[in-house]
């Protein structure tokens, strides 16, 4: 079989709602060329919609509850606490080392969910978790210095914080440049060090930042949408697809050219504190003893005031969220009393019981009492409605084994909770005692939050041109691209080969195999929880806060 490449650049969070008024007043060139003579169509994102969770998607061709990472902040079994999410949170082998095993040369730059990176033939430049450069952020681990000798601007992200202090101008200006820098370490990778590539991808995180920050201004449909800060944000885009044009000039004749997102997004407006209203239904119990509680609820709230308007010259925000993490669960909480609880999430809400025998201080007996806990609150959250609009406020409530299988189902949500679109959870373990809902305000929270509606496009050689794909799930790209080189599709997989990507004479020439593989199991060391040192932490720490992710 002909040797058949693959270059794929990944846009993180981007949806055709924005994309589509974009191409249209003819600031995306080559993405509108890529989609009028390739394939694509929306492409459905796992449930949570959220970076860390859908990129180890896939990479591993499998769902979460048989890869086991449900969020960046990933709760930690056993215990009350989480531990941020990294490559050694999965075992599963990635399409990169998949394709490494058959010979294939690599190149991934910025993939999420890379840190640590894993040994493979050819090169790697790690995401999003990489607590800072000088950690070994490659593989080869001598090619970090390479990197930041050709790149010495090369910088992991540029988060929303920035933009929360600097204004919207500066922001666009500095996610570009972060980009421009990434594409010099990409070029750089495939033209010396990797040069007989056979499958690459490219990773852009700043658009998925941008829509967070400013969705309001991006979206021409949105009540608030102003048109001189869209002329400015848009010139993140512009330049995003200038690089695509870029980087696909440089693919052999021949190459199967994929563009995708993770995930889509969508106007938010308000953020709920579920933890809050569940201590309102009597369900978290608060420390007995008035005056130190009264006493750390006015520390807690004066530290997020802080926390909220960038004040961080008063006290540092690793300080302060150490802090009010501290006093929230060693002053406030009184988890032998507490029945249920929100520990991580903020695109869904994730509600754990606390179940005896499985949490430290566990009071609900498994069984007949936690499943008659969760029906009550199945009810409480679907009758749960916002009082300025009278309105509900929850789409669905999903009880685990509803969306999950797999042998990680006991470290998912008891229940998962999928707000309706305009509001997003606050993933905080306790800020305030009265406070459920926040308006959203620009310069200080997220106008934007992740969707199910995903992108996708195909473009080269035997792709069905001009077809759009229907029913396509990011899962599914896995057995897809596996397909299109020739490598045999593990039968573990939850994914199937998008068929319509190919013209039907295509599909005969790929000779789609599978290998009846049993899927890999972490044994007790596998799943490493403690990879940064307590610098890396607060390292990944304030940059995921600083996205919003926390």
């Amino acid at each position: 079989m002909e040797n058949r490449r693959i270059l794929i650049i990944g846009l993180d969070g981007v949806t055709w709602r924005l994309l589509e008024p974009m191409m249209e007043e003819g600031l995306l060139p080559n993405l509108k060329r890529l989609r009028e003579e390739g394939v694509g169509g929306v492409l459905e994102s796992t449930k949570p919609p959220v970076t860390a969770t859908a990129w180890v998607t896939f990479q591993t061709g499998v769902l979460p509850g048989k890869h086991g990472v449900y969020e960046f902040n990933q709760y930690t079994p056993g215990s009350y606490e989480t531990h941020f999410a990294t490559s050694r949170d999965f075992v599963l082998p990635t399409i990169w080392e998949l394709a490494s095993e058959q010979g294939k040369k690599v190149v991934v730059v910025n993939v999420p969910l890379t840190y640590p990176p894993r040994p493979v033939n050819g090169c790697v430049i790690t995401g999003i978790q990489t607590p800072n450069l000088k950690s070994t952020f490659t593989f080869p681990p001598e090619l970090s210095g390479e990197i930041l000798a050709h790149v010495p601007g090369y910088t992991i992200v540029t988060p929303q914080s920035f933009y929360n202090l600097r204004g919207l101008e500066e922001f666009t200006r500095m996610c570009i440049k972060t980009e421009q820098e990434r594409l010099k370490a990409m070029k750089f990778l495939l033209a010396e060090k990797c040069p007989d590539w056979d499958i690459a991808m490219f990773h852009v995180q700043s658009l998925d930042l941008m829509q967070h920050a400013v969705y309001w201004m991006l979206d021409q449909r949105n009540e608030h949408f102003d048109a001189r800060a869209y002329s400015v944000a848009v010139e993140l885009y512009r330049e995003v697809d200038r690089m695509l044009g870029e980087l696909f000039s440089l693919a052999p004749s021949g190459t199967l050219k994929v563009t995708l997102s993770d995930h889509g997004h969508q106007p938010v407006y308000k953020t709920i504190n579920l933890n809050t209203f569940l201590y309102s239904q009597g369900l978290i119990a608060l420390r007995t003893g008035g005056g130190a509680r009264r006493w750390a609820f006015k520390i807690i709230r004066r530290l997020l005031h802080f926390d909220r308007w960038n004040l961080n010259r008063l006290i540092g925000r690793r300080r302060r969220r150490k802090l009010v993490d501290r006093l929230a669960q060693g002053t406030i909480i009184d988890w032998s009393r507490t029945k249920a609880y929100m520990l991580n999430g903020w695109v869904y809400g994730n509600i754990y019981i606390n179940v005896r025998g499985r949490e430290p201080l566990g009071i609900v007996d498994p069984g007949a009492e936690y499943e008659a806990l969760r029906e009550e609150l199945f009810a409480l959250l679907k009758d749960f409605r916002d009082p300025a609009s009278g309105e509900p406020v929850i789409q669905i409530v999903y009880r685990r084994e509803e969306i999950f299988q797999g042998p990680f189902i006991d470290q998912a949500p008891d229940l998962i909770v999928v707000p309706h679109e305009g509001y997003e959870f606050s993933s905080s373990v306790f800020q305030h005692s009265d406070e459920v809902f926040r308006a959203n305000q620009l310069r200080r929270d997220h106008t934007g939050s992740h969707s199910l509606d995903g992108i996708c496009l195909f473009a080269g050689p035997m792709v069905n041109r001009g077809a759009i794909l229907e029913g396509a799930r990011l899962v599914d790209m896995f057995p897809t691209l596996l397909a299109w080189m020739g490598i045999p599709i593990p039968s573990y997989g939850d994914g199937q080969v998008l068929e319509g990507v190919f013209r039907p004479e295509s599909l005969q020439e790929m000779s789609i195999m599978y290998q009846n593989t049993a899927l890999p199991l972490a044994s007790e060391g596998d799943r490493e929880v403690r990879v940064y040192s307590e610098e890396e932490t607060e390292d990944v720490e304030e940059r995921l806060r600083g996205l919003g992710y926390l």
